[in-house]
């Protein structure tokens, strides 16, 4: 039953495998890049940022505004002239208008002087840069992401084709024990063991290919697609690959920057909101009297206009301005605080990834004289063992040993592309 579940399982794996799509660790980069969601918000983001100055500049365009107001007074409002002079000082009281009284204007505003203006588009402009900041580094982020998922698919596949050679010697050392066993040269209770050896490895090589199914998944998901895929590199490829490369810049630092010349920029604008503001208007209208209506009827309509200049300065705000800049200033100090701390941080940072990235490469220097050292063990224990002059726990400490080295090695490989990722990602060159 459970060879049957195997088969069926290996099935499976080998029906997805013929589908998938094999990809590269650069051409899952660039598939991210062009599927991932979150790239695609960032972009619109940025656009959105974009539109504020443009926003800003049509603030200073001419503002235009026309009104048309059609009025019936079915009741004239009455007034009193007190002490009337012409009325031998007795209180008059008159009406003034007619019952249609219509209105048609054009008004016109233009800013002329504005101290936060200049400031404004700074910010604008700063906003810009931090939008395109983050967007640069949601991009560093999906390209870990995806890397790691890359590695790790990778990572069991090796793990596959490790087990499943264990698994080939496995059997080959059951079917031996097998012939032995009939010739009566072997005891029951170790043949059982070669027997049991199988079936862990086995198992092993079933559950590796559940992790590589699942990795392939995760991949797949990293990169936002629904086509299936598989990893097209080797580790030994991917490790060659990997080059020094020159420190670049941590895109948190220049993140925390921008945002320090906002704080800086806003208390500018705090103060210059205590500034004059100038703008220049105008407006022209044409009235229309009439005792009934009609908007054709000669000499009803009167026309009058005006210009000016219109000076707003602020005399007391409860001393807002000056609470909020010193707010301002003190956000740019946490700021400038944070960005040591930052400093600090990504300083210990590369040197923790260094050390680690050295210590995996002398871990796979030595694991492989290890794999070549147990190589040679097992094939001198295996002639002594079918000559009869080594034990059998003997024997299957050498398999073991073999196996663990190939393991070591392996797992000394994947590290030592995670220590190379984690230290291009210290030094901001990911």
């Amino acid at each position: 039953m459970k060879s049957l579940v195997a088969i069926v399982f290996f099935t499976l794996i080998f029906s997805l495998d013929g589908k998938a799509q094999p990809l590269t660790l650069d051409q899952a980069l660039k598939q991210a890049q062009a599927n991932r969601l979150e790239l695609l918000n960032g972009q619109l983001q940025t656009q959105i940022a974009e539109s504020d100055e443009a926003r800003r500049r049509a603030r200073w365009q001419p503002q235009l505004k026309a009104a048309a107001d059609f009025r019936w007074n079915t009741q004239i409002q009455q007034s009193v002239i007190k002490n009337a002079p012409f009325a031998n000082g007795q209180d008059v009281v008159l009406r003034f208008g007619t019952p249609i009284a219509n209105v048609l204007n054009v008004q016109a505003e233009q800013k002329i002087y504005d101290a936060q203006s200049p400031i404004d588009r700074r910010i604008n402009q700063v906003n810009v840069t931090a939008q395109q900041t983050t967007l640069e580094k949601t991009a560093v982020d999906i390209r870990q992401q995806v890397t790691e998922a890359y590695y790790q698919a990778v990572f069991n596949r090796e793990k596959i084709r490790l087990s499943e050679r264990a698994r080939t010697r496995a059997q080959g050392y059951l079917e031996q024990a097998q012939t032995r066993f009939r010739a009566g040269t072997l005891l029951q209770t170790d043949f059982d063991r070669f027997a049991l050896d199988l079936s862990n490895a086995e198992l092993t090589y079933r559950n590796d290919q559940r992790d590589y199914s699942l990795s392939l998944d995760n991949l797949r998901y990293r990169i936002n697609t629904t086509q299936a895929v598989e990893p097209a590199d080797s580790l030994e490829a991917l490790f060659t690959q990997f080059q020094e490369e020159a420190t670049g810049s941590r895109l948190e630092l220049k993140q925390e920057e921008l945002s320090r010349q906002l704080n800086e920029l806003n208390q500018q604008r705090e103060q210059a909101r205590l500034a004059p503001v100038v703008s220049a208007y105008g407006a022209y209208f044409a009235q229309q009297l009439a005792d009934v209506f009609n908007p054709f009827q000669a000499d009803t309509w009167y026309r009058y206009n005006y210009v000016g200049v219109q000076v707003s300065v602020p005399i007391f705000d409860g001393r807002q301005a000056r609470i909020n800049r010193q707010d301002y200033v003190r956000r740019a100090q946490v700021n400038q605080n944070t960005i040591q701390q930052l400093k600090n941080d990504f300083e210990y940072e590369t040197r923790s990834a260094k050390n680690t990235l050295d210590q995996a490469r002398e871990n796979l220097a030595q694991t492989r004289k290890n794999i070549v050292q147990a190589q040679r063990i097992l094939a001198v224990d295996r002639v002594r063992f079918d000559a009869g002059t080594l034990l059998l726990a003997d024997f299957r400490n050498s398999k073991y040993s073999l196996q663990q080295a190939e393991t070591n090695y392996l797992r000394s490989v994947y590290d030592a592309l995670l220590g190379q990722l984690q230290l291009r990602k210290a030094r901001g060159s990911l």
